[in-house]
């Protein structure tokens, strides 16, 4: 798949069977955690948060399951040869588990499908739908599941400060991709990368671990003040611009959304300031509405905001047959995506 785009000539199609959803019926609200002073008020008014969803029993794995057997629900478990588990946080399990073995056996796969985990940041869940895109592509009687999952309650990540700009939620999502048609189509599909970035996220020097100071490595808020003190924000802004709009640029390219609209965009859930600065500047005008008002409400959950998006909006009946609507994905790294579905059936 030369640059990561689905539609090439001679390419064969790309839907999505399925898609699962998991949400903890918990919310914890942004006015609870300033008055907590767990949240600073100056910063839940720019970022634009309501509240944030929070699970207290189950850990990740298990979230992920559960989302994963929503999506395949109705597809025959024998088709599945292919299972990635993405996510940025900790499993709640041993470090050396392998969480990706636990959901194929979970989920009854045949012994012979392939499960991996991948990790690269927030924008995981794209980069694995790519692979998968791939994948299928080449064995056109199979089917790929794309797992995502992360819990923050219950570890030393502070989902209110720890990092900047954004407040972090608890979900899973999960999709099933396939050559075989579904009731979404997938369109377009991209993965750029400005790994200029990377050093946002990365002490200036290795450390081992501390175990006076076990919470260190989940102060990513650090990290990013150590950059911009270092470097100001002009590169952030040139690298997230160039990459987004090399990404629209060949969105367009395909499908001239700039004169016939998406109904809906679904951005990453990082908070209204960081969105208005970058995603909405590059991706705004291709949409006639986004999803925000729903993603405020659950906070930033890792890798499955974008689908769990799109689940809200199918949910709630607010998309018909024909209806488009654009994902855009982003992670540390930077590494970005955009995908452009459209729904085919109720």
């Amino acid at each position: 798949m030369t640059g990561g785009t689905t539609d090439r000539a001679g390419d064969s199609r790309l839907f999505i069977r399925g898609i699962g959803a998991w949400l903890p019926p918990t919310r914890d609200t942004v006015d609870k955690a300033v008055a907590a002073g767990s949240y600073g008020r100056d910063r839940a008014v720019k970022d634009g948060f309501s509240s944030v969803a929070v699970e207290h029993e189950l850990f990740p794995a298990d979230m992920g399951v559960e989302a994963a057997r929503r999506a395949l629900d109705g597809i025959d478990r024998r088709e599945i040869d292919w299972l990635a588990w993405t996510s940025i946080h900790r499993t709640g399990h041993k470090t050396l588990w392998p969480v990706a073995s636990y959901a194929h056996h979970e989920l009854g796969l045949d012994p012979g499908a392939l499960p991996f985990s991948l990790n690269q940041g927030c924008n995981g869940a794209f980069v694995a739908m790519r692979l998968a895109a791939d994948h299928v592509r080449h064995h056109p009687d199979a089917s790929a599941v794309v797992v995502g999952a992360d819990r923050f309650e219950g570890s030393l990540f502070d989902r209110w400060s720890s990092d900047h700009g954004t407040v972090y939620g608890d979900a899973a999502s999960a999709v099933v991709l396939s050559s075989k048609p579904g009731p979404i189509e997938v369109l377009f599909l991209d993965v750029e990368q400005g790994s200029e970035l990377e050093r946002m996220y990365r002490d200036e020097s290795p450390t081992p671990e501390d175990a006076d100071n076990p919470g260190r490595d989940y102060d990513v808020g650090s990290a990013k003040r150590a950059y911009l003190q270092r470097f100001g924000d002009g590169e952030i802004r040139s690298v997230f611009a160039d990459t987004l709009g090399r990404l629209r640029e060949k969105l367009l390219a395909r499908y001239p959304l700039d004169r016939h609209p998406a109904r809906y965009v679904v951005y990453p859930n990082v908070g209204a300031g960081i969105s208005a600065g970058f995603y909405q500047d590059s991706f705004g005008d291709l949409a006639q509405a986004n999803a925000w008002d729903y993603g405020r409400t659950i906070g930033h959950t890792g890798v499955s905001d974008q689908v769990l998006g799109l689940a809200d909006l199918i949910d709630r009946g607010l998309l018909a047959p024909g209806d488009r609507v654009l994902l855009i994905g982003a992670g540390n790294g930077l590494s970005a995506a955009v995908m452009l579905v459209e729904i085919r059936s109720d």
